[in-house]
């Protein structure tokens, strides 16, 4: 909230209301910057003269919680107050920029690029990391005009080193979203701590069950437990291997006669249109 005028020429001295009404608002925070206490209540002493900020579920959710407490700041005379209506205009339009972490081919992945593509997903992948230089993640990368990353992991490396190498690769192309398709490694908690609510894995099973299982693995155990339905899980990436929270739980049937690649295969058609709506679900 400013003076009217500024940043050119503006008057002082104006008393200023409603800050008590602004920061009643839930999730709203209204900062002091240019004024000073007169005669019991506020009067501006600057240009700027309130910040307002606002707490949401997200983006858009906080900058509407914001808007709506400078709406209820007042300075007399009327007209005297003025506040950019473009604020995080910007950052509402930019597309979510999302990182792809795997060790694999990283099949699923292709959905979100094609999705992208197709304008159906607000999104840009900014970059694709791989710890192996013939995964074939890299290889799918480069195809598509994406940057692409070798990241080794030499025999030995700590495993917070690493990841604090791959974070860093991360936070340079202003990763948003990360997704794990493929990643053979466990991350470590330092690397869930940074990058908590952003980074997703997707797991061939209907979690909690078959957690911990890998590929083949997973569909044989799903098979040998008789179970009707399997599916495949996008979740958040937490300490807890195969822990966090569930974004996306697609079910398919588990047919008789079913061989562990037929199951394999049916669910995996399944993972990469689940990647999609988690990037949505967090863009």
């Amino acid at each position: 909230c400013a003076a009217r005028g500024y940043p050119g020429a503006y008057p002082k001295g104006l008393p200023v209301g409603g800050i008590e009404a602004a920061d009643a608002l839930p999730g709203v925070k209204v900062y002091h910057a240019g004024t000073r206490r007169e005669g019991g209540g506020h009067v501006s002493s600057g240009g700027r003269v309130l910040a307002v900020t606002g707490l949401g579920v997200d983006f858009q959710d906080a900058l509407a919680q914001a808007y709506e407490g400078a709406r209820r700041v007042r300075f007399e005379p009327e007209g005297a107050l003025h506040f950019r209506s473009d604020v995080g205009r910007r950052a509402l339009a930019r597309p979510t920029r999302v990182a792809l972490v795997g060790s694999t081919r990283g099949s699923s992945s292709q959905a979100v690029i094609d999705a992208i593509k197709a304008g159906e997903l607000h999104a840009e992948v900014v970059l694709a990391v791989s710890n192996r230089a013939e995964g074939g993640l890299l290889e799918r990368a480069r195809g598509e005009g994406l940057r692409a990353l070798h990241l080794p992991c030499k025999r030995g490396t700590p495993r917070e080193a690493y990841d604090a190498a791959l974070s860093a690769a991360l936070r340079e192309e202003g990763a948003e979203v990360v997704l794990l398709v493929g990643f053979m490694r466990i991350v470590s908690a330092t690397f869930c701590r940074e990058w908590q609510g952003r980074c997703v894995n997707v797991h061939p099973s209907l979690l909690p069950r078959h957690a911990g299982g890998m590929d083949l693995e997973v569909h044989r155990a799903v098979l040998a437990a008789g179970e009707a339905e399997s599916g495949c899980t996008v979740h958040l990436v937490s300490e807890e291997v195969d822990g966090g929270a569930v974004l996306v739980q697609p079910r398919v049937r588990v047919e008789p006669g079913d061989a562990p690649e037929a199951l394999k295969a049916r669910v995996q058609a399944e993972e990469g249109p689940a990647l999609v709506e988690a990037v949505r679900l967090l863009g």
